[in-house]
């Protein structure tokens, strides 16, 4: 089997394509229904076979929301022998009281890095009040852990970029979430590669398959001919219906990585 490449995240080696926590947590983006059913297919042991077969094919770093639910099981996981990274998303600002203690919480259980979460980094921008942010970047760098803000706005990852926040990467959505909800627009991955092109910083691009929309070959492609060789995909992977959909897609990337 071919090698996944790998990138720099501050010290750490990260293949470029990592393993999403979404399904893990039961966030389809497609219905309440497709969000229950993930909900009862993940349990405990269902995340830890994953996150094995993860493993087996080559994928070194899983990208997943720093829950209650996500830390108990990759301790679980740890504790069985599994040695996938981490990288951590901070929550929803609506679950925890304040986010400086929750930091804490989230370093116990070892991430290689931690990001701020997308639709929060996004709404603060919105409100103005985005400045907040760089007292938590200096929390997540005092505890050891790389730093990474996410956004599904490619105006904010210019501005976040431009105004010189001190990260070591960034997570960037290639469908503007935050502007369209759930409208998946092709032209909008355009605008988010542009961006993605011009920021010499790791990127981790997300929404690349539009949550399942998306013909994983093509998705892949497309992303790859338009990231930057130092960024990474991360991919939410649902084995339900599709056993060796962690398997196929690690090929697929190790493939197309070796070819274009």
């Amino acid at each position: 089997m071919m090698k996944l490449p790998t990138i720099s995240i501050a010290s750490h080696r990260v293949t470029r394509l990592i393993i999403g926590g979404n399904p893990y947590s039961g966030i389809s983006h497609r219905s309440a229904a497709a969000s229950k059913a993930m909900i009862d297919y993940y349990t405990t042991q269902q995340i830890i076979t994953d996150l094995q077969q993860a493993e087996e094919n080559g994928i070194n770093t899983v990208l997943a929301r720093a829950d209650r639910h996500i830390m108990r099981v990759l301790n679980e996981y740890r504790n069985t022998g599994g040695t996938i990274q981490w990288i951590a998303q901070t929550p929803k600002d609506t679950e925890y009281a304040n986010l400086n203690e929750y930091l804490q919480i989230i370093a116990r259980y070892k991430p290689i890095a931690i990001y701020h979460h997308g639709g929060t980094t996004d709404k603060l921008y919105t409100e103005g009040r985005l400045g907040a942010l760089h007292e938590n970047i200096k929390r997540i760098r005092d505890l050891g852990c790389a730093v990474g803000i996410g956004t599904h706005d490619p105006l904010v990852l210019k501005h976040c970029y431009t105004e010189g926040y001190d990260v070591d990467f960034y997570v960037c959505a290639l469908y503007n979430h935050t502007r369209h909800r759930e409208r998946y627009l092709p032209d909008d991955r355009f605008a988010a590669f542009a961006t993605i092109k011009a920021i010499p910083i790791p990127i981790i691009a997300i929404k690349v398959l539009a949550a399942g929309r998306n013909k994983p070959h093509d998705a892949f492609q497309l992303a790859l001919k338009n990231i930057k060789p130092t960024d990474a995909m991360a991919v939410g992977m649902y084995t339900q219906f599709q056993p060796d959909q962690i398997q196929q897609n690690a090929q697929t990337v190790a493939q197309l990585t070796h070819t274009l």
